[in-house]
Formats: C-alpha cells, sequence, structure tokens
C-alpha cells in the first residue's frame, strides 16, 4: 500500500451532511492523512458538542475544535466590530468564522471535503467560483446523496440527530441565523425567545434590521407574530459560503 502524503481536511460542521461526507471521505482517502475540523460557532446550539461527541465515539474518529478566539467565535462580536448584520452582499459572520479560520488552518495543497448535497448545486458552484484554487470533493454531491439520505445515515449510527433537526429546522445553523427570513424568526421567538430578544436589541443598537418589506426595515421589536411562513422563510445551511458574494462583502470594511 503506498502512503499519500496530500493531507485531506474534512470540514465538519454538526450537521447531518459534513457527518455522513466525513464518514465517507475517511474510507475514500484512508490512504492518506486525514483530520475532520469543526469551526466552532459559540451561538450554534449547545447539543452540537454532544453530537459531535456521540459521533466521534461512534465512529472512532476525532474532529478537531477551531475557532475565531479573539471574537469568542461569537457572531455577535462580529456584528458588533463591523456595525452591520447584512446587507444585499450578505452577512459578515460567515466570512469572518468559517471561510477565514479556514483558510487560517488550511495547506496549499490539502484535499477539502464539503458536505453540500445533491440539492445544493448553485452552492457548489458558488464555492468553486470564489474558491478556484481550492482541490474540493464535494463527495456527497458527486455520488447523488440528498439531506434525506444523510439524516437516515445519522439514523442508522444510532445517533440522535441535533435538536435543531428536532425541531423542525432543516439545518444545524446558529440559533437566531441572520439569513432567516419573518416566518424563520418567528419560529425563533417561540423556541428561543432569549435569542431572538437579543437579536431585535442588537438591531437598534446598530440601526441595521435582520428582515424587510417594500416599506422599508422590519425591526424584530416590531414583527407580527403572524408574519412569514417558517417552511418558505428559513436560511440556507450555514457553511464556507453564504447566499450572497463573501469576498465582495469584505472588500467593503
Amino acid at each position: 500500500m503506498t502512503y499519500d502524503s496530500q493531507r485531506v481536511v474534512s470540514w465538519f460542521s454538526c450537521g447531518a451532511a459534513s457527518a455522513f461526507a466525513t464518514y465517507l471521505a475517511r474510507d475514500k482517502y484512508k490512504d492518506h492523512p486525514f483530520e475532520a475540523v469543526y469551526c466552532r460557532v459559540q451561538e450554534e446550539h449547545e447539543d452540537s458538542l454532544r453530537f459531535l461527541k456521540e459521533y466521534e465515539m461512534e465512529c472512532r474518529l476525532p474532529i478537531k475544535v477551531i475557532g475565531d478566539a479573539e471574537r469568542d467565535c461569537s457572531i455577535y462580536k462580529v456584528f458588533e466590530e463591523r456595525k452591520f448584520i447584512k446587507g444585499p452582499l450578505g452577512a459578515p459572520c460567515t466570512m469572518v468564522l468559517k471561510k477565514n479560520v479556514r483558510k487560517a488552518y488550511e495547506k496549499h495543497n490539502d484535499i477539502q471535503v464539503f458536505g453540500y448535497t445533491v440539492e445544493e448545486e448553485n452552492r457548489v458552484n458558488r464555492f468553486l467560483d470564489a474558491n478556484n484554487t481550492v482541490e474540493a470533493d464535494f463527495i456527497l454531491f458527486n455520488k447523488g446523496y440528498t439531506k434525506k439520505n444523510c439524516l437516515e445515515f445519522v439514523g442508522d449510527l444510532g445517533i440522535e440527530i441535533p435538536v435543531m433537526y428536532q425541531l423542525g429546522y432543516n439545518n444545524n445553523n446558529c440559533v437566531g441565523c441572520v439569513k432567516g427570513g419573518m416566518g424563520y424568526w418567528n419560529k425563533i421567538r417561540v423556541d428561543f425567545p432569549e435569542a431572538f430578544n437579543k437579536m431585535a436589541k442588537l438591531e437598534r443598537k446598530l440601526g441595521h434590521a435582520v428582515n424587510k418589506d417594500k416599506n422599508g426595515p422590519v425591526y424584530l421589536d416590531v414583527l407580527d407574530p403572524d408574519r412569514g411562513t417558517f417552511k418558505t422563510d428559513v436560511p440556507t445551511d450555514c457553511g464556507f459560503t453564504c447566499e450572497w458574494k463573501q469576498e465582495e462583502l469584505l472588500l467593503k470594511f
């Protein structure tokens, strides 16, 4: 057997897709140095770490936890520092707490594994456009695996899925993701009132609202509890790309 010295890094997010991708990648790259790495964000549900530990034990695979210690891995530190939450080009949290952390960790010749599923062709294309020097393996996308397949994989491991999935959210993002719409935030209001109120206070402090309509900003502290539809207002998975052009966003600050 020939041992290839090219390192493989599988980016683990404590979501079902990255868990499945990491599992598949370890077998695919068994002749390479292999690392599973998690970029910690403080505002993710605390149950994420329970899921991580159980995954480590079940799969006998250590997960390395890294993060932006200077900002306590916190989206609120980023927003206060930038005096900005989100706009037409996106939100700075993914860039600062995930993409920059990834770039600081990666080596120029790494193979990097990302857990995008077959439903996420647009995200794959956006990543490739913005990261054309990265040798990326979209192992789930390439094999045609769906989000449903990923949840089934976690179930087959015998690990309880993260709490956010159990509550009906379609990803394991931060509790109170600024990419969510009015329906999403009204569900956060019910499920996590402290997170809702914390973001509402930050909006007023910075003068930026997470949501808007044709009349302008819609601040959370005046958001009608009946506005929005949760199933259509949910944010996308938060990974190393956001819904908007993160590189352009960074240039503004």
